[in-house]
């Protein structure tokens, strides 16, 4: 393995139940009913395709671009006011080891480009990572592969040649579609994610041995 790349939410910061509660009261101010058991098919995936689905509920008209616009500002709110937010345990320590080590390391997340830049910004996270790419800016993000693929291409490498960490059944999807070797991290607070297609499950990130990577 020649290289390593990200995901974010659920990876780098413990995120997804915080998106999820931020989707529900943005389809709650659009008059929209949701629940969190609603919001868990969609963890991994672009803000995009849960308003997509959801926007047919709407009683007055509204556009998904709207709603999106919306849950992007009031998570930009959350992250840039809350002190309540951190690195996930064993994320720092393996983002230096591979540091340490040479490894070219990408992030690749549905998330929108803005709030990659918040969260990367706000714990000095940002020169940790060669290339990022935010799916929201492509056709279609996870589980589609193609944010893998082009995110293995950006660092000059076939996707065979990396290693993908995710947490949520879309990203591993898209991982092993694109040919990545795959590495789940088993969060607990990434609600009921099939981590099945998986290479590996580790239930903590300080379990990723970096000298384990190289070798597969």
């Amino acid at each position: 393995m020649k290289a390593v790349i990200f995901d974010m939410d659920g990876v780098i910061i413990d995120s997804e139940s915080i998106h999820a509660d931020m989707k529900i009261r943005t389809l709650t101010h659009f008059g929209i009913p949701c629940s969190m058991e609603d919001c868990v098919a969609y963890v991994g995936r672009s803000a995009k395709a849960f308003f997509t689905d959801f926007a047919k509920f709407a009683t007055t008209p509204v556009s998904i671009q709207e709603m999106v616009d919306y849950k992007h500002r009031i998570y930009l709110e959350y992250i840039q006011e809350s002190n309540s937010i951190y690195p996930i345990d064993g994320v720092l320590d393996l983002l230096y080891q591979l540091h340490s080590e040479g490894i070219p390391v990408a992030l690749a997340s549905s998330a929108d480009r803005k709030v990659i830049n918040a969260v990367l910004t706000k714990f000095g996270l940002m020169d940790c990572f060669e290339y990022i790419l935010s799916g929201a800016e492509l056709p279609a993000s996870k589980p589609n592969p193609a944010i893998y693929q082009l995110t293995a291409k950006a660092l000059g490498f076939a996707p065979a040649d990396c290693v993908v960490i995710e947490d949520a059944t879309a990203g591993i999807m898209a991982a092993k579609d694109a040919g990545a070797y795959c590495i789940a991290y088993d969060n607990p607070n990434s609600g009921p994610q099939d981590l099945s297609r998986a290479d590996k499950i580790v239930s903590s990130l300080s379990d990723i041995v970096v000298s384990d990577i190289l070798q597969n």
